[in-house]
């Protein structure tokens, strides 16, 4: 039975998350039942890495194998993005080994957070947080600093995997990740086609070996405190210092994350 690595982007907006959930649009539920139409009896999938509502991917991977399907990979990508939604797209097939499997085989992944400040756009609202304030951004990128590395990180884990009791803190690795790139820089971007001038978006980029329930969206909340001059950023260390949640801040909105790229 051929097995294939699926690399996929889609826009989250309108799914409950990518992993399936009965009664609810999800990314894998599309993905799955396009696949079925094409194999001809039910199959299921693994993904690489988990979005919640409302976030996006560029480079998501899964992995399934179609039995009987004679065709190439080209063939394969071309009929996948014929049944799939318009919110999903195959951007890459290959074949790969039986075992693979995107999640516990991946050795990093890279997340990506779009914060524009003042902009008002029905365009760029779908994909990036757009705040009233501004923030100083050199301010930000000394505060994200703090983040780099390996460290318990229960100060940035939602879901309840944050707290002193939680079932992850008796796991063996519990909240500790390992952060190998977390940095915000200025970029400029056009919201749509019928634009004349650029917009300043602020790009966040945090690599890491594994994340933590909305790890990325709450290093954002927390360096957004400090560009905004509500916090110094020192603040962040002592923050993850604590290793509780409950002293942690605001998390970002999700429209603004992005699973950018799964390294293997």
């Amino acid at each position: 039975m051929p097995s294939f690595r699926l690399t996929l982007a889609y826009d989250g907006t309108d799914f409950s998350g990518s992993q399936v959930q009965p009664s609810s649009r999800t990314v894998q539920g599309e993905l799955e039942r396009s696949l079925e139409a094409l194999a001809g009896a039910p199959l299921r999938t693994t993904f690489g890495g988990r979005t919640d509502r409302g976030v996006h991917a560029a480079g998501q991977v899964a992995a399934a194998s179609l039995p009987g399907w004679r065709g190439s990979c080209h063939d394969l990508q071309r009929a996948l993005n014929a049944k799939l939604p318009r919110d999903i797209v195959a951007t890459d097939v290959d074949t790969c080994d039986p075992a693979f499997n995107p999640r516990f085989d991946a050795l990093w992944r890279e997340y990506r957070y779009w914060l524009a400040p003042s902009i008002e756009s029905p365009f760029l609202r779908r994909y990036a947080w757009t705040p009233g304030a501004d923030v100083d951004v050199t301010a930000m990128v000394v505060g994200s600093r703090w983040l780099v590395g390996t460290h318990d990180f229960a100060s940035f884990a939602s879901s309840g995997d944050g707290v002193p009791w939680s079932e992850r803190a008796k796991r063996p690795r519990g909240t500790i990740r390992q952060v190998f790139r977390c940095d915000c820089r200025e970029i400029a971007v056009r919201a749509s086609p019928g634009d004349e001038q650029n917009l300043r978006v602020i790009e966040f980029i945090v690599t890491a070996d594994a994340f933590l329930p909305r790890m990325v969206r709450n290093f954002v909340g927390a360096l957004v405190e400090v560009g905004r001059g509500r916090r110094e950023a020192e603040w962040v260390g002592a923050v993850r210092e604590k290793r509780d949640r409950r002293q942690g801040s605001v998390v970002a909105p999700p429209q603004g994350l992005t699973l950018h790229k799964i390294g293997y």
